[in-house]
């Protein structure tokens, strides 16, 4: 009994220690870590170097004039002898003379421009629009593009009546026309020039401007022209292909020998008609 009192006091002891050693616990102390202070880095602010570009330096261009093509110079009117026959190889007209067409046109800048058309040495007689009537007959002439016709009428005197003339606005003659390649035909038919009686040749060494009508004129130089060699009976002493005698030199004459035209040229206008004053022959 005595050491089972002994074993229980032992225990209650034992037991006791154990409760006040669950009750303390073990005490650990935090560790305190200092915090750790980072120096800020401090870069010294880069200025960048400024970029200087030379200036580009461009040259002024310099426009040249636009400058429009003047007309070539037209080559010296050459004077040329044309002879009309008819079915039977007879001749029924002859004109010798330097003609040359001259023209007002309109250029594409608006402006008129003056152009001459010369017929030249290749100017020939162009038959299909050449005829040898009784009473009217008419010498076309063909120069490149260019067609131009004579008519002459007989009455009581044998005289210019018409004159017709086609040509084609080109670029040789024609620079920088606003209707380039167009077909021109003017004419006036009602003309009453060179008259000369029957069996004489008209001749006369003047100029002789005839207008034509749409800013052309036609230019006779040198002229000397017979027509119905044919049909008349040519004095003593002249044969086939030769003028009959003429009378040369040209007098004024104040007679109103243009008639018609276009309405612009409604005016009458007094010209020079030329008429042969010495007996001499050609």
């Amino acid at each position: 009994m005595k050491w089972f009192v002994v074993l229980v006091a032992v225990w209650a002891l034992a037991t006791l220690a154990a409760g006040q050693e669950s009750s303390t616990g073990t005490s650990h102390v935090p560790t305190t870590h200092a915090p750790t202070t980072h120096a800020p880095t401090t870069h010294a602010p880069t200025t960048p170097a400024p970029t200087t570009h030379a200036p580009t330096t461009h040259a002024p261009t310099t426009l040249s004039p636009t400058t429009t093509a003047a007309p070539p110079t037209p080559p010296a009117t050459p004077v040329n002898k044309y002879v009309l026959r008819d079915a039977d190889n007879q001749t029924c007209m002859m004109v010798t003379a330097a003609l040359q067409l001259k023209v007002s046109y309109l250029a594409k800048d608006s402006k008129w421009r003056d152009a001459v058309l010369v017929l030249d040495n290749t100017t020939t007689v162009d038959p299909a629009n050449s005829s040898c009537g009784h009473s009217e007959q008419t010498l076309a002439l063909r120069c490149g593009t260019s067609l131009l016709s004579l008519t002459f009428t007989k009455n009581e005197t044998n005289f210019l009546s018409g004159i017709v003339a086609e040509y084609v606005l080109d670029t040789m003659h024609f620079p920088d026309a606003q209707h380039q390649g167009e077909l021109v035909k003017v004419g006036n038919e009602s003309l009453h020039l060179f008259g000369v009686e029957q069996g004489r040749s008209y001749l006369c060494g003047a100029d002789s401007p005839v207008p034509l009508g749409g800013n052309t004129t036609l230019d006779v130089l040198n002229v000397q022209l017979q027509a119905f060699v044919n049909t008349t009976v040519q004095p003593e002493g002249f044969g086939s292909g030769e003028f009959a005698q003429g009378r040369s030199d040209c007098s004024l004459c104040t007679s109103e020998c243009l008639r018609g035209g276009t309405p612009l040229e409604g005016l009458l206008f007094k010209c020079w008609c030329y008429f042969n004053e010495i007996g001499r022959v050609y």
